[in-house]
């Protein structure tokens, strides 16, 4: 057998524990868009392959073409910290009576056909180092795609769609009490049946992310594990009801559907269901609305709730520059937002370049939208740009005013501003829809699918986490009630610090809102960094808030207390 063959039977063994590459992959990817990776699945053959000769070919799938760039980087660093495990565990599955030299480097573009750079592993004979590896391990990361040359879509929304509408349970203690062939062909004949329904599902959309290879052969079990984990809960809280219809909201609100996609005027979207249900219980018709949100499990352990919302901060769609335009004092405090980001970025050019002019302009005259587009060009590499933003190393003595402004701004207009909390928990919650829908039949849930794929072998599924609309209404107006007017505090993020602090290891702003005098209940955490170019405005990224003493904990206390399942539909 080649040494190809034996390291791809065994690539969870060598990188397992410490080691593990889905760890990896993972910790690499965690708080940032730009390093949005599809969980890791050594044994899809889309992401590791056999090349030629000796060449195994590991494709982890990350979104930026500038991240799988510094993946590489990354990926040499990890070596770097663990070569001696890693070597001891290749060597046991090589000829133990062959001395191996071990090489490793960042390749340059265009080897073995990869257009970025990545990290190639080799392992020669002992005295034969300028001759062909006996074996070669490439980590040459590839971005989102199907195979086809396009971005292959996040096919969660209609994977739980199919099976919501199709009323399939599935058992996964009976899929994973197979194994080896038995358990892909269960898998691969339950992804095929939902890719036959997802025609049925109206306004569909999605299906060509069902699959992670062209031929579509490798379902894309990960996904599939997070939205059994919805629609089995779901079909549970409907019980004997029978599903009618099932829509998908994205591209468009079918006739039936579109007169509870309602809300202020200020908020496109403001009904936030990604899939609608309608079912018949007892004679009446019922519509449920799903905003589905999706995380992971590591070791056992679910991952923390995934971002809730993502806005831009400043800017015509920025919301607080909306909030401050109807404010006292607000043109003023954008003035001040934006004086701060020109001189700021003014700054960093000139500390890049080591001059006060660019291609021969003077920097100090350029305008705004010449500026970002300057920065955007010169700041390209992750740790040089987060550098910049954090005012430190060669940048020290150009610090980030631009998100010391932000700071000062909405601390002083948002801390205490009990309208502001009230507007932007509806935006994230969506607690005033009931007034809008007047009594309808129509009930909405934030849901988030938890599952997993472990070592491509065991799907692991954990109910998901939801929160119900009417019972999410119903506790915010207790808390809105608070007497107090200092009861809506926004604070820094305990032990983080700002980009422009001294010590910061982040290019983010760090918040938590919190409701209540006494032992105030933690709502949601926020984070205000650039989400990628730098010409986009920074942005919102919202979580449920992991402090003590928190929103989620006050939610499942409340909801233990109410009866769900069938009778909720009275």
């Amino acid at each position: 057998m080649a040494n190809s063959d034996v390291i791809i039977s065994n690539l969870d063994n060598i990188f397992s524990g410490k080691l593990s590459l889905k760890s990896f992959y993972q910790s690499y990817g965690s708080g940032s868009e730009d390093r949005n990776i599809e969980e890791w699945n050594s044994k899809s053959t889309a992401m590791v392959v056999k090349g030629s000769g000796s060449k195994v070919v590991l494709k982890p799938r990350i979104k930026s073409k500038q991240e799988r760039e510094h993946l590489a980087k990354e990926t040499e660093k990890f070596y770097d910290n663990n070569s001696e495990e890693i070597q001891e565990k290749i060597i046991q599955y090589l000829n133990p009576e062959t001395p191996v030299v071990f090489s490793a480097e960042v390749s340059k573009r265009g080897d073995s056909g990869s257009s970025v750079n990545f990290f190639n592993l080799r392992v020669f004979k002992e005295g034969k180092e300028s001759g062909n590896p006996i074996l070669s391990i490439l980590f040459q990361a590839k971005g989102l795609s199907n195979g086809e040359g396009g971005k292959r879509s996040d096919p969660h929304e209609l994977m739980t769609a199919c099976l919501i509408l199709e009323m399939n349970k599935v058992n996964v203690s009976q899929l994973n009490s197979k194994t080896g062939e038995a358990h892909d062909k269960d898998i691969k004949q339950l992804v095929d049946k939902l890719a036959t329904t997802a025609s049925k599902v109206q306004g569909s959309a999605g299906l060509d992310g069902f699959y992670i290879d062209r031929d579509k052969q490798d379902p894309d079990v990960v996904n599939l594990a997070k939205a059994i984990s919805v629609s089995n809960y779901i079909l549970d809280e409907i019980g004997s009801a029978k599903v009618k219809t099932v829509w998908q909201t994205g591209t468009k609100w079918a006739s039936e559907v579109k007169k509870f996609n309602v809300g202020p005027k200020t908020i496109k979207n403001y009904n936030s269901s990604d899939i609608i249900v309608k079912f018949e219980l007892n004679g009446a018709t019922q519509y449920w609305g799903l905003s589905l949100k999706k995380r992971g499990i590591t070791s056992g352990t679910p991952d923390v709730e995934p971002t809730l919302l993502n806005k831009p901060l400043m800017g015509s769609r920025g919301f607080v520059e909306k909030k401050l335009k109807s404010m006292p004092g607000g043109s003023s405090a954008i003035k001040k937002i934006e004086d701060a980001k020109i001189k700021f970025f003014r700054g960093a050019i000139k500390a890049k370049t080591k001059s006060p002019n660019y291609k021969g302009k003077s920097v100090d005259k350029m305008p705004i939208k010449d500026v970002l587009k300057v920065v955007d060009t010169l700041f390209t590499e992750r740790n040089d740009k987060s550098s910049m933003l954090r005012g430190q190393g060669e940048y020290a003595q150009n610090p980030n005013i631009y998100f010391k402004a932000i700071d000062e701004v909405f601390i002083k207009n948002f801390d205490n501003n009990k309208e502001f909390f009230e507007e932007f928990m509806d935006l994230i919650f969506k607690i005033k829809l009931d007034s809008y829908l007047e009594g309808a039949n129509f009930h909405f849930s934030l849901i988030t699918g938890t599952g997993d794929y472990k070592n491509g072998k065991i799907m692991e599924v954990h109910p998901p986490l939801e929160k119900e609309g009417r019972l999410t209404s119903e506790i915010f107006r207790k808390l809105f009630g608070a007497p107090h007017k200092d009861s809506f505090k926004i604070i820094q993020q305990d032990n983080r610090k700002h980009a422009f602090e001294p010590g910061a290891t982040a290019a983010k702003l760090f918040y938590t809102m919190l409701i209540g005098k006494k032992n105030p209940i933690a709502i949601v955490d926020l984070e205000v960094r650039y989400k990628g170019a730098l010409t986009s405005e920074p942005q919102f990224q919202v979580f449920m808030s992991v402090r003590q003493n928190n929103f989620s904990q006050l939610y499942k206390k409340i909801a233990s207390t109410k009866t769900f399942g069938p009778d909720r539909w009275k």
